[in-house]
């Protein structure tokens, strides 16, 4: 049975983790651009986890057609590498601003696409953004399996060249690209077929800050394994990006093309099994340490592998994260003496418009990068490539850790749960888990550094609180009820004192109400009158008693 074309094989499209698919739009549908140039969409030529890809004229007048000179990558207004892209080639790659640098440089062109016009569009009552670049051919991930996953050297060469011209303009913007790839690197549409572009900025990474200064190297744990994993460099295993970053990528890259493998891909029939990111980065950390054995992996029918590749690969691996790489150096590594291009791409050129149709893959398509999970909540939307495997708990050492490469003490952030070492200065002490606690399931709590110090002054601040309150000159300190506050004692103390000054009449009724009070108070008014009257009554008495006496 004569294998299927590619056509004939049905795709199921899925849409990537918290994103959304957008709708079918229909050809002939017109969007304005933020400078009010209107487009015109005609069919789709491609699509992905997150947009899809139409043919499109500056020419609303006329049907599109398949010769169309532009593209526009439609997605929906809620994801996000769309807005990363766009934001990308408004910023740094606008029609004049290359123009400008090639001149500079004395460069006919560079292989970066020229930002045409972006924007945003709602249709079926959805809102969508899109870009506007210039169309462009088949890509170099379908030219590598139609040539049975090995590339001629010169063609290779060519590839580096470009690929480095482009990579120096993309990083004097302060850009680096985090993503290169086969599908990525497209050949020009038309006659010149020998122009390749790099394309797809939806993880470009600003490296430089608003001075000017080169961003520091700073694990992030939400980044991690951030690209195509089998391309991904060892900073970007990191969450973090640089120039040596793409410059290692582009050597995967060149390596694969050549030799047709890299050491940490499976084969085809275990393709369905699933890489851990952990793993292919130590082959990485292992390999570039030891770049004889890493090119003996690569080229074991050859008895000297290529001196470009290999001049190239201890060139990154001796490059420091913060420096400025050496791109004449480079370039001229892969430059060959007659300068010319290479004619293996000129043949194609009849047979690239129908490759798709022709080509017999014998492993399916390069999977395209995907966003890794939600870290600690966020729905915060990277490409990770695959999930990481359950590590199992092992038993902590600091001899193990010490033997550790560097860059791996970077992502020790805590103590394993009960060590069996014993507490140093530098762990913070573990809280045993209570015997009497309602969830086995949860695992006790590890509090850092910082909450140590909050719950110490929460102790220092409610104990000064009370010696505060405390009066030991008072008698009655002990049988005040600690639940009151100042102000509620300050009352019972006002309540007292006039309970004090009134005195206590022996009443029939116990109930004292305002008129009660008005009578107790006239009452002691008359018997002060009368108390005053009779005492000046027997003064009266006393005076006539001594004045008949003494007549």
């Amino acid at each position: 049975m004569p294998p299927r074309r590619a056509e004939d094989v049905p795709v199921k499209r899925a849409a990537a983790a918290g994103c959304k698919l957008p709708m079918q739009l229909p050809a002939g549908e017109i969007l304005t651009d933020i400078t009010q140039n209107k487009w015109k969409l005609g069919n789709t030529i491609g699509y992905g986890g997150f947009g899809d890809i139409y043919l499109a004229s500056n020419d609303i007048t006329s049907s599109v057609g398949q010769d169309a000179k532009y593209v526009v990558k439609i997605e929906p207004h809620n994801n996000g590498p769309l807005f990363v892209e766009m934001n990308f080639y408004i910023r740094a790659a606008r029609k004049h601003m290359i123009e400008s640098w090639c001149k500079s440089q004395g460069k006919r062109r560079i292989g970066v696409p020229t930002y045409e016009g972006s924007g945003s569009h709602i249709y079926g009552g959805q809102r969508y953004r899109f870009l506007v670049i210039p169309r462009y051919g088949i890509d170099i991930g379908k030219l590598f399996l139609s040539y049975r996953r090995k590339f001629p050297t010169k063609l290779v060469n060519t590839l580096a060249v470009q690929m480095l011209d482009a990579l120096e303009y993309i990083h004097s913007k302060g850009y680096a690209h985090a993503d290169i790839k086969g599908p990525n690197i497209l050949l020009s549409y038309g006659d010149n077929i020998s122009e390749a572009y790099l394309v797809d900025y939806g993880l470009a990474y600003r490296f430089r800050t608003g001075t000017g200064g080169h961003k520091p190297f700073v694990h992030d744990e939400r980044r991690a394994h951030e690209g195509t994993l089998e391309f991904t460099s060892r900073d970007a295993h990191h969450g973090t990006h640089s120039r040596r970053g793409d410059l290692e990528t582009l050597g995967y890259n060149i390596i694969q093309w050549l030799c047709g493998k890299l050491p940490w891909e499976k084969d085809s029939d275990e393709i369905s099994l699933i890489m851990d990111p952990e793993e292919v980065h130590q082959q990485k950390e292992t390999l570039l340490s030891d770049l004889s054995l890493f090119m003996d992996k690569c080229f074991p029918h050859k008895k000297k592998p290529p001196a470009a590749v290999m001049k190239y690969m201890e060139y990154v691996a001796e490059l420091e994260f913060e420096t400025k790489p050496n791109y004449f150096y480079l370039r001229n590594l892969f430059l060959h003496q007659d300068g010319n291009i290479p004619t293996c791409l000129y043949n194609m050129k009849e047979s690239s418009e129908n490759l798709t149709t022709s080509i017999f893959f014998e492993r399916p398509y390069l999977r395209e990068r995907k966003p890794c999970r939600p870290v600690n909540g966020e729905i915060r939307i990277t490409r990770n490539t695959q999930p990481k495997r359950p590590v199992q708990k092992k038993e902590f050492s600091w001899e193990a850790v010490l033997a550790l490469h560097p860059d791996k003490l970077a992502k020790i952030s805590t103590q394993p749960l009960y060590a069996s070492t014993q507490s140093t200065p530098l762990t913070p002490p573990i809280t045993p888990p209570s015997p009497s606690s309602l969830s086995p399931r949860r695992s006790p709590s590890l509090p850092t550094y910082a909450m140590l110090d909050v719950l110490r002054r929460m102790k220092e601040r409610q104990s000064s609180s009370f010696r505060h309150k405390a009066t030991p000159k008072s008698s009655d300190n002990e049988l005040k009820p600690k639940w009151m506050t100042p102000a509620m004692e300050e009352i019972a103390r006002l309540r007292k004192k006039i309970t004090e000054s009134v005195p206590i009449l022996n009443l029939q009724s116990p109930r004292v109400t305002r008129s009660r009070v008005a009578k107790l108070k006239r009452f002691g008014t008359n018997q002060q009158h009368k108390q005053i009257k009779d005492d000046s009554t027997d003064s009266k008495v006393t005076h006539k008693r001594r004045k008949g006496s003494s007549s």
